[in-house]
Formats: structure tokens, sequence, C-alpha cells
């Protein structure tokens, strides 16, 4: 049994009755520590309440918070990686590029930044650690004006993990890292053919001992998430068990397995045997060998990016962006950035997008589907591009809650 709106979940015995969720008679005849169970888990609820309502709102005031900002770096496109379903263009900007990013994002970090609560700064890319002294200067710098405003920060990266040292890693802990994410590409095989160097050199043995490095240097850290992607392309739960069995087993429930099927696969491939219906076999086999499946930490959003107004991606022309998954679909650009550090917003585009973020609560079949409190309607991106919903799969927005 599974409460998308309350996120509980239980598992009946195999001879259980659930006439007790269908007629309330049946219901009242239960034990009472059975019916409080039922009733504190949102399985049975009061007739009066309106819980369509009450997700409204607080999808709507998570949508428009205006306390936290959620700012996700993209100081360049380049990469040492040349992966063939990337969805960036094959695009790098200088380092002299990459210094004027900064500079112009330090000016409009001194004037905005304090107006919030809290600011999560977000490293992405290509492959951030490339700029790795400029973006720590950066995060040096929201330290250091953090504390002259008293606001809160926190730091996270997407990065394919090969430039990781002891020392830039302690750098960026001390700017208060809290989320590091690596990807594996299915199998080995698959991995050392896929995401590979842009010299030809495979990266999967590489990969595995920076992982128990990060490991090994956050292990005691609190609140701190290494998150393993695993992207699955023609593969199958038992050559991805081989993979993860190449990390010792003193450090996997450390780890936060995030699983997902390639989807661009039409750039190098005709098709992908794997889809995100089947994932939950493959978290099953992580949690026998003792990882941990990553839950998303996003509640009342129908993305964990794109599903609020005060989140954007800064490109390397310092254009903000909603989303960047399809970099031609100008209508995801929502302004920019000037020399002088302030925002040139383009009001409509924002509206649009947030017709099409709130867009679930005036559809039919999203307000008579049992997974609206997961999936709100699926990607906002899809819906802006079709007009058309994209729902997700159970195994993809609700899954991950049974996994706890």
């Amino acid at each position: 049994m599974y409460n998308s709106y309350t996120k509980a979940n239980m598992f009946l015995s195999k001879d259980s009755s659930t006439e007790a969720f269908e007629d309330i008679k049946e219901f009242e005849k239960l034990d009472d520590d059975t019916k409080k169970l039922l009733i504190d888990n949102g399985f049975v609820i009061d007739e009066n309440r309106d819980e369509l309502a009450e997700i409204k709102y607080m999808f709507e005031k998570r949508y428009y918070d205006k306390t936290f900002l959620n700012i996700v770096l993209v100081p360049s496109l380049a990469c040492n990686f040349s992966c063939p379903y990337c969805f960036e263009k094959d695009l790098s900007s200088g380092r002299e590029n990459v210094k004027h990013y900064f500079s112009v994002l330090k000016k409009y970090a001194e004037q905005n930044f304090k107006n919030f609560k809290c600011v999560q700064i977000s490293l992405f890319g290509g492959e951030p650690l490339l700029f790795v002294n400029e973006c720590l200067d950066f995060l040096k710098f929201v330290d250091s004006d953090a504390k002259k405003n008293s606001y809160k920060y926190f730091s996270s990266i997407v990065t394919n993990g090969s430039l990781l040292e002891e020392s830039n890693l302690k750098g960026l802990l001390d700017c208060h890292l809290k989320m590091l994410q690596i990807t594996i590409d299915s199998d080995k095989e698959t991995h050392d053919k896929t995401r590979r160097f842009k010299n030809g050199k495979p990266s999967f043995d590489l990969l595995i001992r920076k992982i128990e490095m990060v490991i090994q240097m956050t292990e005691n850290i609190p609140d701190f998430d290494f998150v393993l992607r695993i992207n699955l392309s023609n593969t199958t739960v038992e050559k991805v068990k081989q993979s993860l069995l190449y990390i010792d087993e003193k450090y996997r429930s450390k780890i936060k397995l995030l699983i997902r099927s390639v989807y661009n696969t039409h750039k190098y491939k005709d098709k992908n045997s794997n889809d995100n219906s089947q994932i939950d076999k493959y978290f099953a086999m992580g949690r026998e060998l003792g990882f941990s499946v990553f839950q998303e930490s996003f509640q009342y959003q129908s993305c964990e990016a794109c599903a609020d107004e005060k989140f954007f991606y800064l490109m390397p022309d310092l254009t903000m962006w909603k989303c960047i998954n399809d970099l031609n679909y100008k209508d995801a650009c929502i302004g920019k950035i000037n020399n002088d550090g302030v925002a040139e917003i383009l009001p409509l585009k924002n509206v649009f997008w947030a017709k099409h973020a709130l867009s679930a609560f005036s559809d039919d079949k999203c307000l008579n589907c049992k997974l609206l409190p997961d999936c709100y309607g699926g990607c906002i991106l899809q819906k802006c591009k079709t007009c058309k919903k994209a729902c997700r799969p159970f195994e993809m927005v609700s899954m991950l809650h049974i996994f706890r």
C-alpha cells in the first residue's frame, strides 16, 4: 500500500484484506492501533478534507517561495570526456571567458544573494573541474559575502569525477559542499566505450578509485550526499551488478544510487532496450549489495530543478535558462545577466514556464491520477515544447519512496 501524498507505504501479508480501504464499516472493525496507523499515515482521512486543495497550495507555495535561490553555474561547456549521448553541443569556452563569467557573477551575487535566506550554488558543465580554481575563488567570495550579510549557502557539483583530487575536494568541502555526483554507464564494458576521454582512454577503473577517495574524505561529514548515477543503456541487472561489485563493500552504505535510462540515444544508437519502468529491479539489486537509494529531496515539485521560480542555469554567455536539456529550445531562456551584474528578465518567458509548471491542476487526467503528488504532470520542458503532459512511470516517481 502506497500513499503518494504522504509518501507512507506498508507491506501487507498475503492473507490481508483490503476491504478496510474501501468500506468505512470494515475500517471500524479494526483494532485501535491499526486504525491509528492508517489515519496517521493518510490512508484513511476525514471525508470533509480536501487533499487536492492542500496539494495545490503547497505546490504553489513552493514554486513562488522568495526565501531560497538555486542557481546552477555552467561556466563552460568544455569537457575532457566525449560521451556520445551528451545533450550539450560540443562547445568550449576559454579560460578568459570563464574569468569574465565569474567576474560578472560576483556582481550579481553581491547585489542579490543577500535578499535570500539560503542560496544553493550547483557546479555543472561541461566539466566544472576544468575550471576548479575559478569555481573555488567564486565560492570563497560567496562565503565571505554570506558571513557579511547573514544568509546561508551550500554548494553541490555534478562532475565526471576524473579530475577530482584530495586538494580540490577539500577546497569544495570547505565551501559547504553538500552533494557530489559521479556517473557510471551501465556495466564496465559499456562505460569504457561511452564515458571515455577525448583521446579514447577508458575511465571506469579511474572512477572507482575516485569514488572510494571521496567516500574516505566525506564519510564523517553529516548531511553530505555522495550520489552515484547509473545510466542504463542496453544492459542488464547482472551486468550493472558486476560493475557495482568493484566498489569495496565497506564504502557502499555511504553511496546513494540514482538510476536512469539514457534517453538521448538517437545521437548514437537507434534504440535502448532499457527504460525507466525497469529501475526498481536495479534498486533492489543495489540494496542487496549494501548501497543506499537516493531519495529525491524535492516534494511539491514536478522537477528537482526547474519547477521553482527562483531557479535557473547560468550559461557561459551569462544567459539564464530554466532547463538546458534541449539547447535548441530558446523559450527555456528567461533572460540574461548584463556586465553590471543586473538580471534582465524576460517576464513573458517566466509566465510561460509557470503556466506549464502549474498545468497539472487544470488537467482532468492529472487531477484524477493517483500519482499527481509525485509527478505533477511530468517534465515542464516537454510540456512547454509540445503542450502535452509527459507522464512518468510509477517506478521513476514513486518507487524511490518505497525503497527508504
